[in-house]
């Protein structure tokens, strides 16, 4: 069976583009232009991934994607949209979308986009590693049952860390995960930064550094993985 996608874009040209590469890709697209009809459409029909632009004719894409996630909750929301502002992203997210996309893009990250999110939600909604709980659905992380507080940026690279269960990841591995459109994140060495605060909050020596290559995740002494 295809893996369904429901795109909302009310532009022609860039709702033909896209629906015709993805077609051509193996995917079964449906295209809405008008955000009240794709509210109502998700009421009615499932689908595995929404491409949502986040400014519709109708009903704004932040409603839309509320509206998924109430009724679809494994539903990867992938969002579109001209405005790249980082509190822009941030009020996407809080209402349950998966990614980020600014226009303009290119269709071919557009489908490595899509095939990341679509990896990522057949993976467990709660996974546990030594005294860390990753709870997917919350977008929490846990410590011995205790809430961490983190960043966007911070739950991603935990996260990472987490299902990896140990396993060495390279530094190119994390920063192609989780930098989004952030092109100079590698050059800023924002990783540094973001790995030293988690570092603070979840134990140090709870992230070994691994010379010349990256980083893995160490369970805790006391517990099992």
């Amino acid at each position: 069976m295809k893996t369904s996608i429901l795109l909302v874009e009310d532009n022609q040209t860039i709702g033909q583009n896209i629906q015709k590469y993805l077609e051509l890709e193996g995917y079964s697209v449906l295209w809405v232009q008008n955000g009240s009809y794709a509210n109502e459409v998700v009421k009615h029909q499932e689908f595995d991934l929404v491409l949502l632009d986040l400014m519709l004719p109708g009903t704004d894409g932040l409603v839309v994607a509320k509206t998924i996630k109430q009724h679809q909750q494994q539903t990867r929301i992938l969002m579109m949209t001209a405005k790249g502002q980082l509190e822009d992203k941030l009020e996407g997210f809080e209402v349950g979308a998966d990614d980020y996309l600014v226009k303009p893009f290119d269709l071919e990250e557009l489908v490595a986009r899509i095939e990341a999110l679509l990896r990522r939600s057949v993976q467990k909604d709660v996974v546990s590693y030594g005294v860390l709980t990753l709870d997917n659905l919350q977008k929490k992380i846990f410590k011995g049952g205790e809430e961490i507080k983190l960043s966007l940026k911070e739950f991603q690279i935990l996260e990472l860390l987490i299902r990896n269960k140990g396993m060495a990841l390279s530094r190119l591995d994390i920063i192609e995960e989780i930098r989004g459109g952030d092109a100079g994140f590698e050059e800023d060495g924002k990783l540094d930064v973001y790995l030293s605060t988690i570092r603070r909050k979840i134990g140090k020596e709870m992230i070994e550094t691994i010379k010349g290559y990256g980083y893995r995740l160490i369970s805790d002494k006391n517990s099992s993985e």
